[in-house]
């Protein structure tokens, strides 16, 4: 499928996966993303949308949902 399989390319290796080949790492890495948020939003709670939320790219590709980017302001 790849043209160098034994190559990391992070580019390729974003995903959680699922069934037999999830990261075992997943939950621990959810978990670190409630903190950082929560972290996040105490220190800047000014912190908002930088654009109309129906601008926003979002990445529907069956495997993967969530923002190509997020554009923020305080």
């Amino acid at each position: 499928m790849f043209p160098e399989p034994d190559r990391l390319d992070i580019r390729r290796h974003m995903a959680f996966g699922f069934g037999v080949h999830h990261c075992l790492g997943q939950p621990l890495a959810r978990m670190e993303l409630q903190v950082v948020y929560g972290a996040l939003y105490r220190r800047v709670p000014t912190l908002k949308l930088a654009t109309e939320l129906d601008r926003v790219p979002f990445k529907y590709d069956g495997l993967v949902y969530g923002v190509f980017e997020l554009p923020v302001t305080c």
